[in-house]
């Protein structure tokens, strides 16, 4: 049985109706929730961006702002995202319920209500956000308890290289605990992104920045005998986060060694001219889908080893900042291609 015992469970009721508002509270007493109220869509946002809601419960039809919209600003907050909303209108049209989840609602009830129907509905949509809590919490626990031993792997494989003529097999090691290291950040990242919400941009020489994480990267292509060769231009600077960033450089380095066949080179290009360019380009099997590649869930091959978060988290960035991201794959050769505002026009010292 599932007995993980979260906090009470803190929902939000946005409705005009003072005497809706009592109702859908008595209806929802036996759930021992903490409830707290709005009146006005802007209200309800205002309360959103001070209290860490598990449900809201959203009128459509208000004078100031319909739910619609409410909602669609609620969930482009990056760590409201597994927020629960459902919708309560009086609308009960094909077209008003497609609306009401195309803007990001989890369900939606028609007024009036049938009081066991609303129980049920915020109880299991209540239930579900608290396996999700504990899931979460469970994997940032198992995230602590991976790192420490897998940053023993890399510093021992490390330390041997200092000490030791060279190994084929601590170099294999090496490079797969990198790997996994890869996998472990982009993983801490998607669940610390979300909970925090935007991070704080920098200015960044980008050509300094890939110069050095193209470094890291240097074993995992020795291993596959696969060269990478680098050409920058110099004073590249943006304004990003530098996890940000990270990501993005990482993901796509490592994705181009993964996938490339062995003997091959890999060829990173850093462009400036009215914007910034940077350029990778690989050679292997030839992408079928090249424009799904950012699509959430989508992999093209699963006999690879990788878990295929990496490129969906990239995707997310690149819509945050406004990076122009594009894939061509033609005849075995793969590039990746991200377009950043700066350039000529933008000067900033480092």
């Amino acid at each position: 049985m599932f007995d993980y015992k979260p906090d009470r469970p803190k929902v939000l009721l946005v409705d005009e109706k003072i005497q809706n508002l009592i109702l859908i509270k008595d209806i929802l007493i036996p759930l021992d929730l903490d409830l707290y109220i709005a009146k006005t869509g802007q209200e309800a946002l205002e309360r959103v961006a001070q209290t860490d809601f598990d449900m809201i419960l959203l009128e459509t039809m208000m004078s100031d702002m319909d739910g619609y919209e409410v909602c669609r600003q609620i969930k482009s907050l990056t760590h409201e995202h597994d927020l629960s909303i459902l919708f309560m209108s009086e609308l009960q049209t094909h077209e008003d319920k497609a609306k009401g989840f195309e803007s990001g609602a989890d369900d939606y009830l028609v007024k009036p209500f049938y009081e066991k129907e609303m129980f049920a509905r915020v109880q299991l949509h209540l239930k579900k956000r608290t396996v999700i809590k504990y899931l979460k919490s469970l994997l940032k626990r198992s995230y602590h308890e991976l790192y420490n031993p897998l940053s023993v792997i890399k510093t021992s494989a490390e330390m041997y290289g200092y000490h030791y003529p060279k190994n084929s097999y601590v170099d294999t090691m090496h490079a797969a605990a990198k790997s996994l290291h890869l996998i472990y950040e982009d993983l801490y990242y998607a669940l610390e992104t979300k909970k925090k919400g935007p991070l704080r941009n920098d200015f960044i020489d980008l050509a300094v920045f890939v110069r050095k994480r193209t470094e890291y990267f240097i074993l995992l292509a020795e291993v596959k005998n696969i060269r990478i060769e680098l050409e920058t231009e110099d004073q590249c600077f943006i304004e990003i986060p530098p996890s940000d960033l990270q990501r993005i450089v990482d993901n796509t380095i490592s994705n181009a060694i993964k996938y490339s066949f062995e003997n091959t080179i890999i060829r990173i290009y850093l462009k400036k001219n009215s914007h910034i360019t940077l350029r990778v380009t690989n050679h292997g099997s030839t992408i079928i889908n090249p424009h799904y590649i950012f699509s959430d869930g989508y992999r093209e091959a699963y006999d690879t080893v990788g878990m295929g978060v990496g490129l969906e988290i990239v995707a997310s960035i690149c819509q945050r900042h406004n990076i122009r991201s594009k894939v061509e794959s033609k005849d075995g050769t793969t590039t990746f291609t991200y377009t950043f505002k700066g350039g000529d026009d933008e000067s900033h010292s480092a």
